[in-house]
């Protein structure tokens, strides 16, 4: 008779932890499934050239012609004159779909952008940390000040003072925006 040693778990507080961080994987993104594939793509798209200065391919063309009519007023033409006069660099994401067939998306656009990662690391001491490990003064590592709260509002951008906008966007049967709220 053979036996098979199967592996006994060591450490099953990493089971725990896994699966609590399943559970809430599941629980945060699982309601947002069905929304995120309800969103029409020229809705994405124009928010996708809203938010960036870069040349957006097929922003321009997701507009009917009455909004294409619109927006040559305002000189512009084509996905890089969209870019030119209309993109800002921002972010934005979805927020809900109205009752009367509109999408709607919040676009924030920082007033005094800056770069999260070199604030956060800032924020934590790291050069100060560092410059003491050269030094060979690990135990200053300790002593230096690390600003959590500081880290925390580069992290969620709340150091970018955003302006918020938010946007209603109506699509046709064609697929194409017919009006933006």
């Amino acid at each position: 008779m053979t036996h098979i040693h199967l592996p006994r778990p060591g450490r099953p507080i990493i089971t725990v932890i896994a699966g609590a961080l399943a559970g809430a994987l599941v629980a945060f993104v699982g309601p947002q499934i069905p929304s995120a594939l309800d969103r029409p793509g020229c809705a994405e798209t124009v928010m996708r050239a809203v938010s960036s200065d870069q040349t957006v391919k097929g922003s321009y063309g997701c507009f009917s012609k009455s909004l294409q009519a619109g927006l040559l007023t305002v000189g512009v033409d084509s996905d890089r004159s969209f870019a030119d006069h209309i993109g800002q660099n921002g972010e934005y994401h979805f927020l809900h779909k109205t009752a009367d067939g509109g999408y709607v998306y919040e676009y924030d656009r920082p007033t005094t952008p800056h770069d999260r990662f070199k604030g956060v690391i800032g924020a934590l001491a790291v050069p100060q940390m560092r410059a003491d490990v050269r030094r060979g003064n690990i135990l200053a590592v300790w002593s230096e000040p690390h600003d959590v709260r500081r880290a925390w509002a580069e992290i969620t951008g709340q150091t970018q003072n955003d302006e918020s906008r938010l946007f209603t966007i109506y699509v046709g049967s064609n697929g194409r925006i017919t009006a933006i709220k």
